[in-house]
């Protein structure tokens, strides 16, 4: 028994140490066709292979042999909200499960802000003007989202979200009170909410060191929840009476 339980997990630590692929499923192609050929450039970080697949399936199929959802321009609100119920709770148990999730721009209309539903923690859709120009703030939380690897002077942002509630963590605003970049933390995974807008190759141009940056800071990220997972399972290890 001592021997078998050993070899199981020392598989189990392996196996999961092995794990330097990122998969990453981009929602996009049915508002903006810019971003994907942009994203696939990032195809390692830190030694790590990222692979990216497109769907334009807003039921998102495939969804759970990915470690990021990336969702694309106007892929939730474009003049109309596209997720139903079922979307919804797929992207929340995604990242309560250990998922990180991206979404950029997202139309919002004066007299109907952007849903929020795919979101634990509600959140308001705001229409603004396009600007790029931002604040980072000092939430210790922002680490080096604006500086590996990529030095970021400024982004494309149009609509995005405004005045979140206190579970967003705010690490860059626009203007006083909208989200440049905001992080939410649900269950064991995270929402990296992004204001800028790739409606266009000229906004992607603009905005491809960001995109870079945010692909780094999301596997950092991931791999942080890894970690915690390996120390929990060695504490684990530890409790076991051979």
């Amino acid at each position: 028994m001592r021997k078998f339980l050993l070899v199981f997990f020392l598989s189990l630590v392996f196996a999961i140490n092995c794990m330097a692929e990122v998969h990453v499923l981009v929602l996009a192609g049915n508002i903006s066709h810019a971003e994907l050929a942009v994203l696939e450039g990032f195809d390692n970080v830190n030694g790590e292979k990222v692979t990216y697949e497109q769907t334009n399936d807003r039921g998102l199929p495939g969804l759970d042999d990915a470690d990021i959802l990336w969702i694309g321009q106007g892929e939730i609100c474009e003049n109309a909200y596209f997720f139903d119920a079922a979307t919804e709770g797929k992207i929340k148990s995604f990242v309560e499960k250990g998922g990180i999730v991206i979404p950029v721009g997202q139309d919002s209309d004066g007299g109907r802000p952007c849903e929020a539903g795919w979101t634990p923690v509600p959140i308001t859709g705001v229409e603004r003007g396009a600007v790029e120009t931002f604040t980072v703030t000092d939430a210790p939380e922002v680490g080096d989202l604006f500086t590996k690897p990529n030095e970021i002077a400024n982004a494309h942002f149009d609509d995005t979200w405004t005045t979140p509630d206190e579970p967003y963590i705010m690490l860059a605003s626009v203007g006083p009170q909208d989200i440049g970049f905001a992080l939410l933390k649900h269950g064991s995974g995270f929402y990296i909410i992004a204001g800028i807008e790739n409606e266009n190759a000229d906004d992607v141009a603009v905005n491809t060191p960001m995109m870079e940056n945010l692909i780094h800071y999301a596997i950092n990220l991931k791999n942080s929840v890894a970690v915690e997972y390996r120390g929990k399972l060695t504490s684990a290890w530890g409790k076991i009476k051979l």
